[in-house]
């Protein structure tokens, strides 16, 4: 039972290193091409307005040129994705989608 007490820990161990924090910003359309880069699909990015803060996961991210990413946020019937598109330049905004949903 030692045995697989110590594996756990260990396993728990290795995953929260491997974890990182969130980027925080209070602009979701103003991230840099360093912060965009650095992210993958379901990392977190959180946007803070005030005492609020904003959960938008990353849901889209091709590799390479011509490609882009999206991040989505959803709460009480109401969506947001907001996208970027990597360009022979670097990244550029390209659009916030919002759509409402429910009664």
């Amino acid at each position: 039972m030692k045995d697989i007490v110590y594996w756990l820990k260990q396993i728990y161990f290795a995953i929260m290193a491997s974890k990182k924090a969130p980027i925080e910003v209070t602009d979701i359309t103003a991230l840099t091409g360093d912060q965009l880069d650095a992210l993958k699909p379901g990392d977190v990015v959180v946007k803070v307005t005030g005492a609020q803060k904003h959960t938008y996961i990353v849901s889209y991210k091709g590799d390479g040129t011509d490609q882009g990413i999206c991040l989505s946020y959803n709460a009480c019937g109401y969506g947001e994705t907001v996208s970027y598109d990597r360009t022979e330049s670097g990244w550029a905004y390209n659009s916030t989608d919002i759509k409402t949903y429910g009664e």
